[in-house]
């Protein structure tokens, strides 16, 4: 393996190890160059400035004329080569003559020959339409071939009926004549109930009251006015009331005199009476059921202070109290007094048991 001028398989390829590692450090200080160091080639600006004028900037040309020669016949035979493919391609997607005089068309050297499929005079075009495209007559009258053989006239197909739209739909009403085409009489009478129709409705929406006769124009909503004006009438007084302060309109001086008795508005005393009676009956309703929840909660206080005596066994005040003495103090209840009342509940005898069923039984 070499790298640079130093060999590095020098230790195999030596007879020993001490002639392999005076051969590598030969190789590493064996000079770059024989002989003296070569200085670097510094580029100049004249070096610059010819090759800057090699090309000639107002002509665009080479001065070297050989290079100028050799460029310019590249040059041609690129354009040559490009406009020979370009013709290829142009032949290829149009027609092989000219439409206007009917000659071929010249290729180029390369250009493959033509050859005509059909044997002429034939009678297929060259396009899908019926007519020359340029004068736009018939085939019949103008083609390249003799007149006996152009193609026959193609006969124009019948006339279709215009499908009837929206758009070409024949109107209902002429407006020459200002009639209808069909049932002109009925329709127009028609018309005329339509329109009186729109504007009675137009009149009585703007008229319902009369400011001359200070009535209204329809007969039932004037009767109706009337026979409630009366009714007004009948109340006045009672519709007075209303206008008072609250304090005074809601004083029963206004209903009966205190002193006398003498009812003086029955209507609003009849009210307020059953307003009061009603308070009391809501009342009454609200202390019955506050009764029944203080009965609930002293059933549920008493099953829960039964519960809280039921928790412990009543074995263990018992055993406390067989022992004699406090286990804390050490004092015995016989000098000291017997210990507190337990929160337990004995378990009952059979002759307990016997007397709360006889009890409950009646006997």
């Amino acid at each position: 393996m070499v790298h640079g001028d130093v060999t590095l398989d020098v230790m195999k390829s030596a007879g020993s190890w001490a002639e392999g590692l005076n051969t590598y450090q030969g190789q590493k200080m064996k000079p770059l160059h024989q002989g003296p160091t070569p200085m670097p080639h510094h580029v100049t600006r004249y070096e610059k400035s010819r090759e800057e004028a090699i090309c000639n900037p107002i002509t665009q040309r080479f001065v070297d004329k050989k290079a100028e020669k050799s460029l310019s016949e590249w040059e041609q035979a690129g354009v040559t080569k490009t406009l020979n493919r370009a013709w290829d391609k142009q032949l290829l997607r149009e027609q092989h003559f000219d439409i206007m005089t009917q000659q071929p068309k010249k290729g180029h050297i390369h250009e493959v020959p033509y050859k005509q499929r059909l044997k002429p005079p034939s009678l297929i075009t060259a396009n899908h339409v019926s007519y020359n495209i340029i004068s736009t007559l018939g085939n019949d009258q103008h083609h390249w071939a003799p007149p006996g053989k152009r193609p026959p006239r193609v006969p124009t197909p019948p006339r279709k009926e215009a499908e009837v739209t929206k758009v070409n739909k024949p109107r209902e009403f002429d407006i020459l004549t200002n009639m209808y085409r069909d049932h002109h009489g009925a329709r127009s009478q028609w018309e005329a109930e339509q329109a009186r129709a729109t504007v009675v409705d137009k009149y009585w929406e703007s008229h319902d009251f009369d400011p001359l006769t200070c009535s209204y124009y329809d007969g039932e909503k004037e009767e109706f006015y009337q026979r409630r004006l009366k009714e007004m009438l009948l109340t006045q007084g009672t519709n007075a009331i209303n206008k008072l302060p609250p304090t005074l309109a809601a004083s029963e001086s206004l209903m009966y005199d205190i002193c006398t008795g003498v009812v003086k508005d029955p209507v609003r005393l009849r009210k307020v009476v059953d307003e009061e009676r009603g308070a009391v009956i809501r009342r009454a309703d609200k202390i019955g059921a506050e009764d029944v929840m203080r009965v609930r909660g002293d059933a549920k206080r008493a099953k829960e202070a039964e519960m809280s005596v039921a928790r412990i066994s009543h074995q263990r005040y018992t055993d406390t109290q067989a022992r004699g003495f406090h286990i804390i103090s050490n004092k015995t209840f016989d000098l000291h007094g017997e210990p507190p009342l337990p929160r337990t509940k004995a378990k009952p005898h059979v002759w307990e048991i016997r007397d709360q069923l006889a009890a409950a039984d009646g006997g």
